[in-house]
Parts: structure tokens; C-alpha cells; sequence
């Protein structure tokens, strides 16, 4: 991380997010989307327990939907989004042929790391609406 600050670790099993490591400043203002927000990050890990595929989708206030990729059957895959400000985040999972799920909503700010679980039953997954 720039600035020499340790990223706040987030962790959980779909939704259930425990909050880690503090330290993030905050920003304020604009589309986290937006090619301009670059410089500024959140770095989110998904372990898929699960044997399906699925494909993982950011979800912003305002309605704002941003695919981020697909995570293959018992794997791990990391993404990066750009975002420049304190804002709730939502993710979704859509398991290939199979169920969707919603997680809750958490508080993100930039330089922030999401470590997230799919669990091997998708079905009993704490948090999924």
C-alpha cells in the first residue's frame, strides 16, 4: 500500500464480515467506477469452496453494478476496484446454472482488502438473501 498504511482486512463467509486491520484514510464524493479513481483501490479475494463457478459482481448504493469476474469450482481469485471514497458495498455471487446470493452491506473505504468465502453449501451460506 502507498503512504506506508496497512489496507483494513475484511473478512467473512459470503457476508458475514469481520472488520481487521484499521488504517485507511477516507475520500469523499464521486462514481467509484470511473477511470479517474485509479490511484485509489479496494482489493477483494473471493475462495470459492464451492465445486460451481461462480461469477462475482460488486454492487454500489445507488444501484450501481460492476462485474467483476468469475471464480472457477475450489478455487481463489482476487480483484481490484477502483474506489475513491466511504461507501456501502454489496457483493454478489451468482453461481453458474445455479443460485444467486446478496451479501449485506459493509462499509468500504479506499486501500481496503475483502477476503470473502463462498461456502462449499451454498444453500446454508450465513448473510445470502
Amino acid at each position: 500500500m502507498t503512504n506506508g498504511m496497512l489496507p483494513r482486512v475484511v473478512t467473512g463467509l459470503v457476508a458475514l464480515w469481520v472488520a481487521g486491520l484499521g488504517g485507511c484514510a477516507s475520500a469523499s464524493g464521486g462514481d467509484p467506477f470511473t477511470e479517474g479513481a485509479a490511484e485509489q483501490q479496494i482489493q477483494i479475494k473471493v475462495i470459492n469452496l464451492n465445486f460451481q463457478d461462480a461469477t462475482v459482481w460488486a454492487l454500489i448504493a445507488g444501484g450501481r453494478r460492476q462485474r467483476l469476474g468469475i471464480v472457477s469450482g475450489k478455487r481463489e481469485a482476487e480483484f481490484t476496484v477502483p474506489w475513491r471514497f466511504s461507501q456501502p458495498l454489496r457483493m454478489e455471487f451468482d453461481l453458474i446454472a445455479g443460485p444467486r446470493c446478496v451479501t449485506e452491506e459493509l462499509t468500504v473505504h479506499p486501500g481496503d482488502l475483502l477476503e470473502l468465502q463462498i461456502a462449499t453449501d451454498f444453500y446454508s451460506t450465513p448473510g445470502c438473501r
